[in-house]
């Protein structure tokens, strides 16, 4: 892949808190269009790298680029409006406004347009993932799936060139699942951007990523496509806790 279409970059990232090492030395690239998963047991530091590539919180040592340019502890704001959207494990909605009414606001506050053509913005991710018809609707009144599907519309309201999917089909059905990964390949189709996707459902990260990359202990174990990742003895030591013995 030419090193001209690595949309984020991390060079050798660590973390840890206070004792606890979180991350150690995590290299990562996400290129143009690309969907990248990203795997591991709980506690692998997966939330915290999305953290720091969205500056809440700043690594001990190592650097974030963004389309070359390094973004390393620039204030969350300002890293919205250079193109990185993201999700939350817990929905983040606006709770008394309308999915319309929060589509408008990340509209307004993401990528460089202001409120530049932001109902229009708004309008086009709400239909993009399914929620047209539902923008008047109060989101408190909004089931768990449209809450996801409306953070998913938030963030492709900004107009990022990445966004970042922090488990979003956690409390899913199967046909809800169906749906969301539908918009999430529509999307990057669609708006050309790339995904970073944190994951706990493996089957569904393997079916349709292009890339996944695996963390264990903070430590980055595998980076490879789909096919080689189950393959992999490390991999499956750490989710199964001892090596796969073939028959």
């Amino acid at each position: 892949m030419d090193s001209n279409s690595t949309v984020i970059r991390l060079n050798k990232i660590s973390k840890s808190f206070g004792g606890l090492r979180v991350l150690s030395d995590v290299d990562l690239d996400v290129n143009e269009r690309e969907i990248v998963g990203l795997i591991g047991p709980n506690g692998a530091g997966k939330s915290t790298l999305f953290n720091i590539i969205t500056s809440f919180y700043k690594p001990d040592r190592g650097e974030v680029y963004l389309k070359g340019n390094k973004i390393t502890g620039i204030p969350p704001h300002r890293i919205c409006r250079m193109g990185i959207a993201r999700t939350f494990q817990l929905v983040k909605t606006f709770l008394k406004m309308t999915l319309l009414e929060n589509a408008v606001t990340a509209a307004v506050y993401g990528q460089k347009h202001g409120r530049r053509n932001a109902l229009q913005r708004a309008m086009d991710s709400l239909d993009l993932v399914g929620l047209a018809e539902k923008k008047s609707m109060i989101t408190a009144h909004a089931t768990l799936s449209d809450r996801r599907l409306l953070e998913v519309a938030m963030s492709l309201a900004s107009m990022p060139v990445i966004t970042l999917l922090d488990e979003p089909m956690a409390g899913l059905n199967p046909s809800e699942i169906g749906n969301l990964l539908r918009v999430i390949r529509r999307a990057r189709d669609e708006r050309n951007i790339s995904v970073l996707w944190i994951e706990h459902k493996i089957d569904a990260v393997l079916d349709f990523c292009d890339r996944v990359a695996v963390l264990d202990y903070g430590i980055k174990i595998a980076d490879a496509g789909p096919d080689e990742i189950v393959n992999d003895v490390n991999v499956i030591e750490a989710y199964l806790g001892e090596p796969y013995a073939c028959s």
